[in-house]
C-alpha cells in the first residue's frame, strides 16, 4: 500500500500541490487576520500603562509603621524595579504680610525627581522648600513658616517650622501625588490650592513626630481606606514596576498586577496598604481587547469564508481526474477500503502540506503589512491557539472536499459521465430571503431599542452588541446570491430565444447562458471576495478618519502654548501671537464637586472661544456656546452628567467649585443650557463647560491657550516668540484617557485583507478557466476542426472570464461599501465624537479593483493560452476518454 501511495503522489503532484493550495487559503487568510488581532491586542497593554505614573503606591496603615523595613521587604518582590519614598500632609503656611494659607506639603528624596520628570523643580530638595506658587501678599518671601492645619492644644507644641524658600517646583503634571490613593474615588484628582516640597528627611525629623503628637489620644493616625478626600497626611512608597513585567495581553497583564499588589502586601503584613494604579487602565484595556477581537473577527470571518469556498472550488477541479485513477485501481482489483485509505492518506498528506504553506503565509503576510515580526510579541501559548484555530479552518475544507469524493467513489465514474444534464431551476433562493429578513430584523430591532450609543455603564462591551454585526455578514452572503441569481435567470430567459448568431461574443453569451454554473460560481466567489476587501478598505478608512477627529477635538486648535510655570499662569497673560496667529483663547480648568463626586470644570473666555477652536462642540441637545454668551450663569453639561444626575436644558444644577481650598470653595447655582458629547478641548476631559466670568474671585489660572495659526505656521518660530510657554503640536499630545481601540493602526489589516480579497477573486477566476479549459476541449476542437481561428474558439471562454471579474467588481465594490456603513455604527460606541457615515478610500478601492484585474488577467490568460496550444486530435481524443 506504501508503494502505491507514494507512486500515485509522484505521478500527481500537480493534483497534490492543488490540494494543498486549498487548504493553505483558509489557513492563510483566518491564520493571518487572528496573528494580527493577537499582534493588536499586544501593544494595547503597553499603550494602557503608558500614562500611568507610579504603578503601585504603598500606603502605610500607622504613623508608627517602620517604613525602612516596609521599602526593604517591598524592594525584593519580583517585578519591582523602584522604590522610593514619599510622604504628604495638609498644612498652612505664612510669610511677612500674609495670613496663614492652605497648602499641601510633599516630601521625597532628590532622587526622586531623577526617575519622574513629571515632577519639574528648579533645584533639588533639601536645606529648604520649593513652592509651586509665590505666596499672596508676599511674592518675594525668602523665608516661609510651616504649620499644621487646625487648633493647637494645650499641651502639644506647635510645629511652626521655618524653611528658607530655595525654588519653586511645577506640580501640575503630578497627578499622582494630587489623586485620592483608595477607596471608591480612588484615582480622582483633588487640586490643592499650592504645594510645598521638602526633602523627605525634614518631613521624617521634623513634620512626622509633630502630626504624631496630634494625633487623638497621643495614639496613632490610622488612613481611613473609606475616605472621598485627601488623606490629612500620608507616609508611603511609591512602587515602580517596569512595564516589560507586565504580560502583553490585558487580561493577564490585570491578573498579574492584582497578584503582584497582593504579594506586596504580604512582604509586610498588616504594615501597607496597597494601591494598584495599573488596575483601573488595564482594565479598560482588557475590554477594549474584547471589543478588538470581537469587531476584527466580525470584520475577518467573510474573509475565511470565502477563502474556504475557494479551497473546495479548488479541489473540485480535481475530482474527475482522480475518480478516473479510482476506477482503474478497481478494475486492477482494489477494494474500497484500501481506496478510502488511499485516499485518506492523500488528504493527510495535501492537509499537512497546505496547513504549514498557510501559517507561514500567515506570518509572512502580517509581518509585510505591519512592518514588524508580530509572532515575537505574542506569548507561546496564544501562538499555539491561533494556529490551532487557523489549521482548523483548513481541516474543515478538507472534510468538506473529502466527502463528496468518498461519496463519488460508491458509484461508477462511467455511469456518473452518462448521466444526462438537467435544468434545474436556481434553488437556495427561499434561503437567501430568510437570511436577509433575519439580518433586517436585527437591524431593525435594534433601531427600536435606540441603536448603539455609548451609555454611562462601566465595562459595556462589543459583546453587548455583536449580534448588530452579524447582520452585515448575513447581507453579505444572501444579497450576493440574490443578485447572481437574478441576474443567472434574465440571461437564462434571453438565450432560450431562438435566433441567428451574428457575432461570436453573442454566441458566447447564448453559450454562457446554457451552462452557467462554473461562470455563475466564479461570479460569486469574486463576488464575496471584492465585497468582503470593500468592506474591510471603507471600514478602515472611516475608523481612521474618525480617530483624527477625535484627536482634533481632543487637541482643540492648531498649537497649545502652555505656561512654562505656574508664575505665568497665574498672570494670565496672553501669549505674543505675531502675525502667523489667527486667534488665541485661554483654557481653564477649575476643580468643582457636584453632589458627592469631583468633576472637572471647563472655564472658556467665549469670545474668543469661538475664533481659535478648529473643530466645533458635538452637541446632543439644547444649545451650546452661543448659550453661554447670552448668560454668564449657564453651564453645558457632558451626557454622563445629563444621564447620572437626571438634567436636561432649563434645570438647575448646584456645584462646588475649588472643593479643596477653604479659602475659595464656592456653592454656584447655574442654569443647564445643553448637553455635549464632544467639547474641544477633550484632553483632559471636562464633565462641565461654563464662562470664566461665572467663576467667583480672583482670576483662575490658565492651564493653556489655544492658537489658530495659518496654514505653514512653524511651531518653533512661536515658541521663540513666547519664551515663557512650551508650544505643543497635535503630532506631540499625549491623550491622557485615550481607549485602546481608539489608537489602532487598522492599515496592516487593511492591506492584508485587500490582498486576500484579490487573490482569493483571482485565483477563482483561474480556476474557472482551468474548467473551462477541461471540460469545454472538445467543444473548442470542434469549432477549430470546423475552420475557426483559435482567437474565435477561445472568445467564449475569454468572455465568461470577463463577466466574472467585471461582475464581480460592479456587484461587489457597491455591496462593500453599503455593509461598512452598517459596520461603521459601532464605532460611536468607542469614540467622543460621532463617526462619519462613511468614508469612501477612492484611491484604495481603485487598487484593490486593479490588483484583482491584473491577477485575474495572468491567471485567466495562463488557462486560455494551455487551452491554445492544445494539439486538435489529442483533445477529441482526450474528451472521448473521458
Amino acid at each position: 500500500m506504501l508503494w502505491l501511495f507514494a507512486r500515485t503522489v509522484r505521478h500527481s503532484l500537480v493534483r497534490l500541490t492543488l490540494a494543498a493550495v486549498g487548504v493553505a487559503f483558509p489557513v492563510a487568510v483566518l491564520g493571518a487576520t487572528l496573528l494580527f488581532i493577537d499582534g493588536a491586542v499586544s501593544q494595547m497593554t503597553a499603550h494602557a500603562l503608558a500614562p500611568v505614573q507610579v504603578e503601585m503606591r504603598a500606603l502605610a496603615t500607622s504613623l508608627d509603621v517602620d517604613m525602612n523595613a516596609v521599602g526593604r521587604g517591598l524592594a525584593t518582590v519580583r517585578g519591582v524595579g523602584r522604590v522610593d519614598r514619599f510622604a504628604t500632609a495638609d498644612v498652612v503656611v505664612s510669610a511677612p504680610g500674609t495670613g496663614r494659607l492652605p497648602a499641601r506639603l510633599y516630601a521625597v528624596d532628590p532622587s526622586y525627581l531623577d526617575s519622574h520628570p513629571w515632577v519639574r523643580a528648579s533645584t533639588r530638595p533639601g536645606g529648604g522648600a520649593l513652592l509651586s506658587t509665590p505666596l499672596p501678599g508676599a511674592p518675594a518671601a525668602t523665608t516661609i513658616t510651616v504649620d499644621l492645619p487646625g487648633e493647637t492644644p494645650e499641651d502639644a507644641q506647635p510645629l511652626a517650622l521655618s524653611l528658607p524658600v530655595r525654588g519653586a517646583v511645577d506640580v501640575r503634571s503630578a497627578h499622582t501625588w494630587s489623586a485620592i490613593p483608595l477607596g471608591e474615588v480612588q484615582g480622582d484628582i483633588a487640586v490643592v490650592p499650592r504645594a510645598v516640597l521638602v526633602d523627605y528627611a525634614t518631613f521624617e525629623s521634623l513634620v512626622l513626630p509633630a502630626v504624631k503628637r496630634l494625633t487623638v489620644d497621643g495614639g496613632t493616625g490610622v488612613f481611613n481606606q473609606g475616605a472621598t478626600d485627601l488623606p490629612p497626611v500620608s507616609v508611603e512608597f511609591h512602587v515602580a514596576v517596569s512595564h516589560d513585567a507586565y504580560p502583553t495581553d490585558p487580561a493577564r497583564a490585570l491578573a498579574w498586577s492584582t497578584a503582584l499588589r497582593r504579594t506586596l502586601e504580604r512582604q509586610v503584613p498588616g504594615a501597607v496598604v496597597v494601591a494598584d494604579n495599573a488596575a483601573e487602565v488595564l482594565t479598560m484595556a482588557t475590554e477594549d481587547a474584547t471589543n478588538a477581537k470581537i469587531l476584527f473577527l466580525l470584520l475577518g470571518i467573510p474573509g475565511a469564508l470565502v477563502a474556504g469556498g475557494l479551497g473546495v472550488a479548488a479541489a473540485t477541479a480535481i475530482g474527475a481526474a482522480q475518480r478516473r485513477e479510482e476506477a482503474l485501481l478497481r478494475l486492477r482489483g482494489a477494494t474500497s477500503g484500501q481506496l478510502a485509505r488511499l485516499n485518506a492518506a492523500h488528504t493527510a498528506l495535501a492537509g499537512a502540506v497546505g496547513a504549514a504553506m498557510g501559517l507561514v503565509v500567515a506570518g509572512l503576510a502580517v509581518a509585510w503589512s505591519s512592518g514588524r515580526e508580530v509572532w515575537r510579541e505574542v506569548p507561546p501559548d496564544r501562538l499555539a491557539v491561533t494556529g490551532l484555530i487557523a489549521v482548523a479552518a483548513g481541516l474543515l475544507t478538507t472534510v468538506t472536499r473529502l466527502v463528496p469524493l468518498v461519496r463519488a467513489g460508491r458509484h461508477v465514474d462511467v455511469v456518473t459521465a452518462r448521466r444526462p444534464v438537467e435544468r434545474r431551476a436556481p434553488t437556495g433562493v427561499r434561503r437567501d430571503v430568510v437570511l436577509v429578513a433575519v439580518a433586517l430584523a436585527i437591524l431593525g430591532i435594534n433601531a427600536l431599542a435606540g441603536g448603539l450609543r455609548q451609555t454611562t455603564i462601566e465595562g459595556q462591551t462589543l459583546a453587548l452588541a455583536f449580534y448588530v454585526l452579524l447582520a452585515p455578514i448575513l447581507l453579505w452572503f444572501a444579497v450576493t446570491m440574490l443578485v447572481i441569481r437574478g441576474l443567472r435567470t434574465v440571461l437564462v430567459r434571453r438565450t432560450r430565444r431562438p435566433g441567428p448568431l451574428g457575432t461570436w461574443p453573442g454566441a458566447a453569451l447564448r453559450w454562457l447562458g446554457r451552462r452557467p454554473a462554473r461562470t455563475g460560481a466564479a461570479l460569486v466567489l469574486g463576488t464575496l471576495a471584492v465585497a468582503f476587501g470593500t468592506n474591510v478598505v471603507t471600514f478602515t478608512a472611516t475608523y481612521r478618519a474618525a480617530r483624527l477627529a477625535d484627536a482634533r477635538a481632543a487637541f482643540g486648535s492648531d498649537l497649545r502654548l502652555t505656561p512654562a510655570d505656574a508664575s505665568v499662569a497665574a498672570a494670565a497673560v496672553p501669549p505674543r501671537p505675531g502675525p502667523a496667529v489667527v486667534a488665541t483663547t485661554p483654557v481653564r480648568h477649575v476643580p468643582a464637586r457636584v453632589g458627592t463626586d469631583r468633576k472637572n470644570l471647563l472655564a472658556i473666555d467665549v469670545a474668543t472661544y469661538r475664533r481659535t477652536v478648529t473643530i466645533a462642540p458635538s452637541m446632543l441637545v439644547g444649545r451650546g456656546v452661543e448659550a453661554l454668551a447670552e448668560n454668564p450663569n449657564a453651564v453645558l453639561v457632558n451626557f454622563e452628567i445629563a444621564d447620572g444626575f437626571a438634567v436636561s436644558p432649563g434645570d438647575s444644577l448646584t456645584l462646588t467649585v475649588f472643593p479643596d481650598d477653604p479659602n475659595r470653595t464656592r456653592n454656584l447655582t447655574l442654569l443647564v443650557a445643553g448637553v455635549y458629547r464632544s467639547f474641544p478641548p477633550d484632553d483632559p476631559f471636562a464633565e462641565l463647560v461654563t464662562a470664566a466670568a461665572a467663576i467667583p474671585g480672583p482670576p483662575v489660572p490658565v492651564d493653556f491657550h489655544l492658537a489658530k495659526v495659518r496654514p505653514g505656521t512653524s511651531a518653533a518660530d512661536l515658541a521663540r516668540a513666547n519664551p515663557g510657554y512650551t508650544v505643543t503640536t497635535l503630532g506631540q499630545q499625549v491623550v491622557q484617557e485615550q481607549r485602546s481601540l481608539t489608537t489602532l493602526d487598522l492599515r496592516g489589516l487593511s492591506r492584508l485583507e485587500s490582498l486576500a480579497a484579490a487573490t482569493v477573486a483571482a485565483v477563482g477566476v483561474a480556476v474557472l478557466g482551468a474548467f473551462l479549459v477541461r471540460e469545454r476541449g472538445r467543444e473548442t476542437a470542434i469549432l477549430r476542426a470546423g475552420g475557426a481561428t483559435t482567437a474565435q474558439a477561445l472568445t467564449a471562454p475569454a468572455v465568461e472570464g470577463a463577466i466574472a471579474v467585471v461582475g464581480s467588481l460592479l456587484i461587489g465594490i457597491p455591496l462593500g461599501i453599503g455593509l461598512a456603513a452598517l459596520g461603521i455604527r459601532v464605532l460611536q460606541l468607542f469614540f467622543m465624537r460621532p463617526p462619519p457615515l462613511i468614508v469612501v478610500p477612492v484611491g484604495a478601492l481603485a487598487g484593490l479593483a486593479l490588483c484583482m484585474v491584473v491577477l485575474s488577467a495572468v491567471a485567466l490568460g495562463g488557462a486560455l493560452r494551455r487551452a491554445a496550444r492544445q494539439d486538435t486530435a489529442s483533445a477529441l481524443r482526450e474528451s472521448d476518454g473521458q
